[in-house]
């Protein structure tokens, strides 16, 4: 058997170990979110080249709407996740867009604060998944910013709308230029092109679900007797327009894809080709329409009543390039949610792209 030697350093050199100075600099450790380190010479994270600012406002949120009860919480019982966004603003003087800089955020995801509530949605006696739901932010100024409730727990980027706590400014390495730091809490969509969602001080969420004159008929007949016609719509009373067939002028996208459902699990592999819906629809919801892209939900149903909700801005306002398709199979249009992780969105025998009125 051989023998194994152990060889033990002098205290001299272990005390001398402790103070070599590191090629970053530490701040306080945050395990979650993985932001802890301040770029110096020699570092290769072009993300964290100064300390984060922490940003001040409410510590508390009260949700309400369709839960089981009305809850106040305290935001930092949650973690800090990271999300890194180019911000830029709409100017109305001009009909211009205003770039404000790159800031990496530190702040508590909309999707772990919503995951400790008992939803009492009102729509769950016909639709029992949570698809049709959607969610308002306020702040005290009555600001209003809408998501989808799938665009928090069935995307492929669960954790990218946060409440932000901190900010750090992505530095360009040749100008060294700093843009102005914000000095308040704020909701940020990390996947927003323009930040029309990213307002100030959030105080209050309310759950809701789309309502609509939806008539749950699952039977395969009903799809088999598709008409082939999608109603564009500003309210139940109001058709702005009917299309009845693919627009010649848009090119046709194909994605492939490991199609996978939140119930049922992977469905195979897949190749879905359609149109961006974003330019389908822009003729009556369009992206530069700022007002209508920050708070629009559309209530997107098909023949069968089937539904879900979508966020005007995930749909015409995305700077990530899933975009949802538009396709038609036969004579019956479908969409694909490239966006989601999940396939529970991808709506069959499409009859309706609503705008809610949230006084509906």
């Amino acid at each position: 058997m051989k023998s194994t030697t152990f060889f033990r350093l002098p205290a001299c050199v272990l005390i001398s170990m402790a103070f070599l100075a590191p090629s970053c600099i530490m701040l306080d450790l945050d395990a979650v979110s993985g932001s802890t380190l301040v770029w110096d010479s020699g570092s290769n994270n072009y993300f964290n080249r100064e300390a984060y600012t922490t940003l001040q406002g409410p510590k508390k949120l009260v949700i309400d709407g369709e839960v089981e009860k009305t809850t106040e919480i305290k935001l930092s019982r949650f973690p800090l996740r990271t999300v890194t966004v180019k911000e830029a603003t709409w100017c109305e003087e001009g009909d211009s867009i205003a770039f404000q800089g790159t800031f990496r955020y530190d702040g508590y995801a909309l999707c772990d604060i919503l995951s400790s509530l008992k939803v009492d949605k009102a729509s769950k006696e016909d639709l029992w998944p949570p698809i049709d739901l959607y969610v308002e932010v306020r702040n005290e100024a009555g600001e209003l910013a809408v998501f989808s409730w799938g665009e928090i727990f069935y995307s492929a980027n669960m954790y990218g709308i946060v409440i932000a706590k901190r900010v750090t400014r992505v530095i360009p390495g040749k100008t060294g230029e700093l843009w102005e730091l914000p000095s308040e809490t704020k909701l940020v969509s990390e996947t927003d092109l323009v930040s029309v969602r990213n307002i100030k001080n959030p105080t209050h969420i309310t759950i809701r679900s789309l309502r609509g004159n939806y008539v749950v008929n699952r039977d395969s007949l009903v799809l088999e007797n598709d008409p082939g016609r999608i109603a564009i719509q500003t309210s139940l009373q109001d058709t702005l327009a009917v299309i009845t067939q693919p627009d010649s002028d848009l090119p046709v996208i194909s994605y492939p894809v490991l199609f996978y459902g939140n119930s049922t699990g992977y469905k195979g592999f897949r190749e879905f080709s359609g149109q961006m819906l974003s330019r389908i629809i822009h003729p009556w919801f369009p992206s530069d329409n700022y007002k209508m892209v920050q708070t629009g939900m559309l209530s997107i149903a098909g023949v069968d009543g089937f539904r879900a909700a979508f966020s005007l801005a995930e749909v015409v306002n995305r700077n990530d390039h899933r975009e949802i398709l538009l396709g038609l199979r036969g004579k019956s249009f479908s969409i694909f949610t490239a966006c989601d992780a999940f396939a529970d969105r991808c709506i069959k025998g499409l009859s309706e792209i609503r705008l809610i009125d949230p006084e509906e």
